[in-house]
């Protein structure tokens, strides 16, 4: 009868580490998706630069001037008066794109702090969990 004690409560702490495991990986799977979100924001925000850069010049430019636009990887050739209110209209474009990422990225900020606190999830600090790894946890390790 002991033995059988002792094995339900090893069943148990399996189960219980499995579960664990399991959070911190929905919780992990939640952080790389944020992490995706960042970069494609970054991404846009090059774009955008890019474009600002592209508006600048071309303003001080006489429309009828001659310029090159890619569309699509076919180098086309415009004057500076079409080109710019297409380059304005793929800024303002970016912008919005940019803001809804923007609420992405802090809508998923917020759903991971929720979840870190209703399943008591915490980022382990550098040096802790030693007895379990040796030199140390990693910088994302979780424990529940």
């Amino acid at each position: 009868v002991l033995r059988d004690r002792g094995r339900k409560k090893d069943v148990i702490m399996v189960d219980q580490q499995q579960a664990a495991q399991a959070l911190v990986a929905q919780l992990q799977g939640m952080k790389e998706e944020g992490n995706q979100i960042a970069q494609k924001i970054s991404e846009l925000d090059q774009e955008r630069h890019e474009h600002s850069l592209v508006i600048e010049t071309l303003s001080k430019l006489d429309g009828s001037r001659k310029c090159y636009r890619m569309i699509g990887g076919v180098l086309t050739e415009r004057t500076a008066g079409e080109v710019l209110p297409a380059v304005k209209e793929n800024m303002t474009k970016l912008e919005q794109v940019c803001t809804d990422l923007y609420k992405r990225l802090q809508d998923k900020e917020k759903e991971m702090q929720e979840f870190q606190s209703k399943h008591n999830i915490r980022l382990a600090r550098p040096g802790e969990g030693q007895q379990k790894k040796e030199g140390g946890a990693k910088d994302d390790e979780y424990h529940v």
